[in-house]
């Protein structure tokens, strides 16, 4: 993929800078301002922002919520934590991966195993793209996994145009491996995109999709996302009443949805669960944090395990 959205990131980083560095410069020189304080002032700016972002994302996630069930329920130092990672995991996600996409990733996954075990494929989010998977990329090809990742094109562009890549990112995988199957991972919007192909092309060659913070019957969230990809994310859209409709029969193949209570761009939180999926829902964690977490990448492993298992 032509690499957009890291173009489009590194812009807007570099357009921060320069304007921290004019008003620094200008600071430091008219008046007289000392340096180190005003690199403090630069580095609280771009926080605040960057705060006030995750703020906003809570406060809607918060009103728009789902009940709770008691199990799930947390205390306030924990949602303080909650915060803080989702917060780490904001600033990772679009300040560090994938503005830089090329040069964390390089090449699109690990090479292929010796071993029979069921390749990986790693499929994206909204307004994201390959780089987000670095640590899972690190974490799978350490346990000898085949794994892939690759970035989906158009950025704002409807969600069944995912599909033709994602099909030939399959086919092109099974081809190198020589195996029959895959296990697709997704996160955020990836989950409908993986169930899209499946709609269009059949389970016969996805052993196991497991999702991550997918919302499986849309997130009021997107009614504030640009592009017809975010249209189509909307609770009820004919999009999603479209897909619906098509799986009251079941899924085409095995569905996992691991998703978070305390999601705070998919609400109501209880939209990422699935009927026909086998449900594993978690307290504490944003959805970012679920691309960094530990006990979602255990789960994770488990899961590729069982689907390995089970061929």
């Amino acid at each position: 993929m032509s690499g957009t959205l890291a173009r489009a990131l590194r812009r807007l980083l570099a357009l921060e800078l320069g304007f921290y560095l004019l008003v620094g410069a200008w600071l430091v020189g008219a008046q007289g301002c000392d340096a180190g304080h005003v690199v403090l002032l630069a580095v609280g700016c771009a926080l605040i922002v960057r705060i006030g972002f995750g703020l906003a994302t809570y406060a809607l996630a918060w009103w728009w919520r789902s009940a709770v069930p008691p199990a799930f329920r947390v205390g306030p130092f924990a949602l303080i934590r909650h915060g803080v990672a989702e917060l780490a995991a904001f600033v990772a996600t679009f300040a560090v991966l994938q503005p830089f996409e090329r040069a964390w990733m390089g090449a699109a996954g690990s090479a292929p195993q010796p071993d029979a075990r069921l390749p990986v494929l790693l499929v994206h989010g909204y307004v994201c793209n390959r780089a987000v998977w670095r640590p899972r990329v690190r974490a799978l090809s350490a346990r000898g996994e085949t794994v892939c990742a690759i970035s989906f094109e158009p950025v704002y562009g409807a969600i069944d145009l995912w599909v033709p890549q994602l099909a030939a990112c399959i086919d092109e995988l099974l081809a190198t491996t020589s195996r029959e199957r895959v296990v697709l991972v997704t996160h955020s919007m990836g989950g409908l995109a993986a169930r899209a192909y499946l709609r269009a092309h059949g389970g016969a060659k996805v052993a196991r999709v497991i999702t991550l913070g997918a919302p499986h019957h849309g997130s009021l969230h997107a009614h504030l996302g640009a592009g017809e990809n975010a249209r189509q994310m909307e609770p009820g859209s004919p999009w999603l009443t479209a897909h619906v409709a098509a799986e009251r029969g079941g899924v085409a193949a095995p569905l996992v949805s691991i998703y978070s209570h305390h999601d705070d761009f998919v609400a109501p939180q209880a939209s990422a669960a699935h009927p026909h999926a086998r449900n594993v829902a978690l307290a504490g964690v944003g959805h970012l944090t679920m691309l960094f977490s530990r006990p979602v990448r255990e789960l994770l492993l488990q899961e590729i395990d069982a689907a390995n298992a089970a061929r």
